[in-house]
């Protein structure tokens, strides 16, 4: 018996690690960056350990991590809203693709959440929109929005225009640009938090 249940542990350590070095990755949100922690808010926060999809197809909605264009050997992590082809524009924080925005009727409390710059608190409203198949929660400014951008840019043909889930604190192609998904990690699950354990499908 006790070969048995050695030989099935055995079995199941080679699946999981097969899985690991060719479907999935594991990382943990660095909590070393206070700029790339305040723009995941709502989703995901600094310490969370997360699962990622090695070889993602994007769909709109998507959580992504990709390098950062910016800084090598450092991620970004953001939200793929608008495709090759596609325009993106903001007003009052709020992206519109193509002159479209979907938001829902679901609701979710006001939060407050410290500025990464001044480390001041800042009072964010809470809103929950929808992108292709996802739903999700998104943090923004109701009394002190970024700049609006009503013209629209078009995003370049195979590339991505991702957008943080906090959009008064983004770190995403507003500032960096469109992305090629190419390098990119679809953000499938959370595993772990500053809370403990605790299993949180992200897509």
């Amino acid at each position: 018996m006790l070969r048995f249940v050695v030989w099935v542990a055995g079995m199941v350590g080679i699946v999981l690690v097969a899985l690991y070095l060719l479907a999935f990755d594991v990382w943990t949100v660095p909590s070393d960056d206070p700029f790339l922690a305040a723009s995941l808010a709502p989703t995901l926060y600094a310490g969370d350990v997360v699962i990622l999809s090695r070889h993602p197809s994007v769909a709109r909605g998507d959580l992504l991590r990709c390098p950062d264009p910016q800084a090598a050997g450092r991620f970004v992590v953001a939200r793929a809203i608008a495709g090759g082809g596609e325009t993106v524009a903001f007003i009052n924080e709020v992206p519109f693709v193509d002159g479209h925005h979907t938001p829902t009727a679901l609701a979710c409390p006001n939060v407050v959440v410290q500025d990464p710059s001044s480390g001041l608190d800042v009072q964010l409203a809470c809103g929950v929109e929808e992108f292709g198949e996802m739903t999700f929660q998104v943090f923004q400014s109701a009394t002190n929005p970024a700049p609006s951008t009503k013209t629209p840019r078009m995003v370049d043909p195979g590339a991505w225009f991702l957008v943080s889930d906090n959009r008064h604190f983004p770190v995403d192609s507003r500032v960096y640009g469109p992305i090629e998904p190419r390098l990119c990690q679809h953000v499938l699950v959370r595993v772990k938090g500053l809370d403990g354990v605790g299993v949180r499908l992200i897509w």
